[in-house]
This record gives C-alpha cells, sequence and structure tokens, in this order.
C-alpha cells in the first residue's frame, strides 16, 4: 500500500486510455456516438470517425435524425456541444462508468459505446495478455461456428477494450470523476484524474467534490435476494421497484446504461469467488467445454490477485460471469423498460431476467397492460425485422405473427421466455 492507501500493483504502469475533448455541435458529436457504436476498431480510432462526421456534416445530421425518428434513441437528442472520448477504456472500466450515471446517483449525462452485439473485439489490457489470446482464439472459433456475436462475447474477460464518448454538464463530470479517483484500480483513477483536469481548464469551474450515494465496491461479499416488489399507486409517476436478480456481466452492461435506474451490482470481490458462470444456449458441446477450461483460468488469476489485494482481479472476470444486484426504478422509466426490454429483439438474457418479469408484475394492473411489453402487442407492428436479420436473432413471436401480435400478453410473455443454464467453477 501507498501513504493514500491504494495498492501498488505490478501492473500499475499499464496506461491504456486515450482521453479526449471534442468541442462540435451536439448534432456531430450524437454522429461520432453512432459511428463508435457500429464502426469495427480495424477502421479507425475516434479521431478518425469525428473528422469523418465533420467532413459529411448534413449527412452525419440525417444519420442522427433518422434513428431518434425511426427507432427512438432518443439518447442522441441528450448530446452538449462537448463531449468527453475514452479511446481504448477496458470493458470493466466501461461498466464501471456507466453504472454510477444514472438519476438516483445524481449525474446526468449521455454517452454511447462500441456495441460488441455488432463488432468484434479485436484487442485487450496488456494486463490480461495470455488470458486474452486463449479467449479470443474460443471467441473466433465460436463465431465461425455460427454463435451470433453476443453470445459469443460470453467467454471474454471485462479486460478486452473498448470506446465511449459521453456528453455531460461540468458538475456532473467533475463528480464522475470524483467516483472514479475513489476507487483502487489506476486506470479508473487515471480516467478521473484527467476528466476533472479538462474540465477545470476549459469551464474554469472550482466545483466542490461530491459523492455519489452508491457505489461499486471492489472488496467484500453480499447476499442479494431473488424476487421483485413494485408499488403502484394508480398514477405512472408513483411508480416504484426494487428488484433482486442475478444474471452475466454481459447483461449488466446493458442494464447500467438504463439512465433512470440505479444497478446496485455486488461487490467484485464477491463474483470471482463465487466463480458462477452464464451459458448462452447458443453454445454447442465444443465452446461449452472450452468455455468451462477459460474460467477456470480465469477464476484462478482472480483469486491469485484477490489474496494479494490487487485490484487488477477485475480484469480477469468473464463478461459471462454471474453477479447478484438490487435494481432500483422509479416512475415512467420503469414503464420504458419493460417496453424495451421485453422485445424479441432485446438480448436474451435481459429479456429473460430483466424484462420479462417487470412485464409480468405491470399486468397485474389493468390500466397499465397496454402501455408495456413488446410493441407487436402495444401496437400491433414490428420495427425490427431488419435487426433480427442483420444479429442472426430470431424472434419467436414474430414468426408466428408477423409483428401483429393477436393472443394474450401472457401467452406472448411465455413464447419469448428462453431458459439457460450456468455453472460453477469450484475453488480447488
Amino acid at each position: 500500500m501507498d501513504k493514500n492507501g491504494s495498492f501498488k500493483s505490478k501492473y500499475g504502469g499499464e496506461k491504456m486510455v486515450k482521453i479526449g475533448f471534442l468541442e462540435d455541435t451536439p448534432a456531430i458529436l450524437a454522429a461520432v456516438g453512432v459511428k463508435i457504436s457500429q464502426t469495427p476498431f480495424e477502421k479507425g480510432d475516434i479521431k478518425k470517425l469525428y473528422e469523418e462526421c465533420r467532413a459529411n456534416k448534413e449527412e452525419s445530421k440525417k444519420l442522427v435524425n433518422t434513428i431518434m425518428r425511426t427507432h427512438g434513441h432518443l439518447i442522441l437528442g441528450d448530446f452538449l456541444p462537448y463531449a468527453i472520448t475514452l479511446e481504448d477504456i477496458s470493458r470493466f472500466g466501461a461498466i464501471y462508468l456507466w453504472r454510477n450515471v444514472n438519476s438516483n446517483n445524481l449525474i446526468f449525462g449521455a454517452g454511447i459505446e462500441a456495441s460488441f452485439r455488432v463488432i468484434k473485439p479485436n484487442r485487450c489490457n496488456g494486463v490480461v495478455s495470455d488470458l486474452g489470446k486463449m479467449a479470443f482464439k474460443a471467441y473466433q472459433r465460436a463465431i465461425s461456428l455460427g454463435i451470433p456475436e453476443q453470445d459469443a462475447r460470453y467467454i471474454l474477460p471485462e479486460g478486452i477494450l473498448t470506446r465511449i464518448i459521453f456528453s455531460a454538464p461540468p458538475r456532473y463530470l467533475i463528480k464522475l470523476a470524483n467516483s472514479l479517483k475513489r476507487t483502487p484500480l489506476t486506470e479508473l483513477k487515471e480516467i478521473g484524474e484527467k476528466v476533472e483536469a479538462l474540465i477545470k481548464e476549459r469551464f474554469g469551474l472550482e466545483i466542490p467534490q461530491e459523492t455519489l450515494p452508491s457505489e461499486w465496491k471492489f472488496w467484500g461479499t453480499e447476499e442479494t435476494k431473488e424476487g421483485i416488489s413494485l408499488d403502484y399507486q394508480g398514477k405512472t409517476h408513483s411508480l416504484s421497484m426494487n428488484m433482486g436478480i442475478r444474471g452475466s456481466l454481459a447483461m449488466y452492461a446493458q442494464l447500467v446504461r438504463q439512465r433512470q435506474i440505479l444497478c446496485d451490482i455486488g461487490p467484485l470481490e464477491g463474483i470471482a469467488k463465487k466463480g458462477r458462470f452464464v451459458i448462452p444456449n447458443s453454445f454447442p458441446k465444443e465452446i461449452k467445454g472450452i468455455y468451462r477450461e477459460i474460467a477456470r483460468e480465469a477464476k484462478q488469476k482472480q483469486l491469485e490477485l484477490i489474496e494479494k489485494q490487487d485490484p487488477n482481479f477485475v480484469y480477469f472476470l468473464l463478461m459471462g460471469q454471474e453477479a447478484t444486484a438490487m435494481i432500483y426504478g422509479k416512475g415512467a422509466q420503469i414503464i420504458e423498460t419493460s417496453k424495451a426490454r421485453s422485445e424479441g429483439v432485446a438480448q436474451w438474457e435481459i429479456r429473460n431476467k430483466i424484462g420479462i418479469p417487470i412485464t409480468e408484475k405491470l399486468a397485474k394492473y389493468e390500466g397499465l397492460r397496454k402501455e408495456i411489453g413488446p410493441r407487436c402487442w402495444r401496437e400491433g407492428r414490428c420495427t425490427e425485422p431488419a435487426t433480427f436479420k442483420t444479429k442472426k436473432s430470431i424472434c419467436k413471436a414474430f414468426v408466428e405473427s408477423g409483428g401483429n401480435w393477436q393472443k394474450s400478453l401472457e401467452e406472448l410473455l411465455k413464447i419469448l421466455s428462453e431458459p439457460y443454464g450456468t455453472f460453477e467453477i469450484k475453488k480447488q
């Protein structure tokens, strides 16, 4: 430990993240976000994507407006005339950052990350070099067998690299930076320090430090009871939900980006020591065997580093590794979660663990039934056939109804349910 109580790891010299600051119109920065989400890493860094958007301003604006109008991705309308960019942030760093940005934590902002549902990751933090090579080889094998990217990623460690663009008022950027500086992980500390320096330099504001009501703990273990408690007093804004769940880190990486819901994931040490892993149904016997082998190697490394109180163990957590969490939601966002996460196009795990249970609970209130659930139930139409094709996913409800569901909501949720398994790596 140093004089500040931080652990000096042999990996402490790893400085991977490239932190930048862009100033432009909100539409251009939102367009950069779209490109970050969809563009393969091999086609250029964030700087190049930004230059492409600036060189084609009208096309960029048209793209952003079309996406908001057609797909309802209104986060693109939340960008300010400036943004922080993070190139080569670890996947763990990304999930940690997003987890802190929500109304319950009193941090408001908008951002977009590279989507591993459509982009193939191709590099990792040097800390996990050997495991990363092993996992990437397995990932490529899974892809070659026709397994969707969104499932193949469960094999990969949280030390793989991604990229982010994020925009927020100065106060909330400083508040977020302070939360990152408080962690024991060098990567997060450096991001926090650099973001704080950038904001002070650009805006000249001396904003007092604020702490978050909720922070993700590195050390310790906790037990979370599964179940959902929901209160409704006849008006949407009266809705209140507490929900105990378990699911993979891949699932939480999506859930933490819902900015009106607090996803309070259990301590990271506990996740490692539990050593449970979610198995996508698309995995054949061969990939299941490889997955188990990688999980065994990953857990062994996690425990070795925990024994030394080295926080870098988080990079060896696998995306498919299971964690427990408490979910806290209020008002209309609970309705929106039901809509977005129960759809056939939604990732199967978040649909089963979040979307369907919330929808079933809300469906008990007659006045809410036509406001919740998949679009084919609410509106009698589907806007996602092209998505099913490009993401190699099949919606059973769409196959049966063509997008206009005529049966009951309960029958729809049943056909969209998709049970799956887990396995545990015992301590040797």
